[in-house]
């Protein structure tokens, strides 16, 4: 057991993922006055689950993407996004038996998994009790239309393509959708269940121009009794 203090935030300037310390000072907003959209701060590390391999399962089997982990770490710790997510996430996070941040290719994500304790079975988890949080870095403009939009987010997103989403106010520039619904998976027993699932997707600006950012918040299970999204 050690103890790392890092803040993590996408850095669009280069087109990366950079690591910096605490101490250091972030820029507030972007060129377009939306504030920056995802620091992660790190703590203590604690091991339960092997912490890349819960990142890319959850990526693929809720969110249809696979993804190049480059650095990851089991955590316990705090997530900071934008305003209409970070109270509902902060809660949830709390709720979850182990959380992983880990830096991708362009990308940024965080899992909790587990119901104030992990099973020791990962595909239950994340079907029973999960919180996923992925941001992407992509090229183009930012969309505009809320359709063109949305379609960019369910390109990026095939897994939670199907939803039916509702669009949702935006703090500065950019589009937010949610949705919720109920999907069937397995407990931690093995019993296949109703399983609630609701979900936060945004476009927004990125720190460079010609770039912007993709991201969603999903929660599955008993972990969205925390959410107020």
């Amino acid at each position: 057991m050690y103890t790392i203090r890092l803040t993590i935030l996408i850095a669009l300037l280069i087109g990366t993922l950079a690591l910096v310390g605490c101490g250091g000072q972030l820029p507030s907003t972007t060129p377009s006055g939306t504030p920056v959209p995802v620091t992660v701060e790190l703590g203590e590390q604690v091991a339960e689950y092997d912490a890349s391999e819960a990142i890319r399962s959850y990526a693929s089997s809720v969110l249809g993407i696979a993804v190049t982990v480059k650095s990851a770490g089991g955590q316990a710790g705090t997530i900071t996004l934008p305003s209409e997510a970070q109270e509902s996430v902060d809660a949830a996070a709390t709720l979850a038996g182990a959380t992983y941040y880990g830096v991708l290719e362009d990308a940024m994500a965080s899992v909790s998994l587990g119901d104030g304790e992990i099973s020791g079975d990962m595909t239950a988890d994340i079907e029973s009790a999960s919180l996923g949080v992925f941001v992407l870095t992509q090229q183009g403009a930012l969309p505009a239309s809320e359709a063109d939009a949305l379609s960019r987010i369910k390109s990026t997103f095939p897994g939670i393509a199907n939803l039916d989403y509702a669009a949702r106010p935006q703090e500065g520039q950019g589009y937010s959708f949610q949705a919720t619904t109920t999907t069937q998976g397995l407990d931690p027993g093995g019993k296949i269940v109703a399983v609630a699932q609701s979900v936060l997707v945004s476009v927004t600006p990125g720190l460079r121009q010609g770039r912007v950012l993709v991201w969603a918040v999903v929660a599955k299970g008993t972990l969205t009794k925390a959410l107020t999204f």
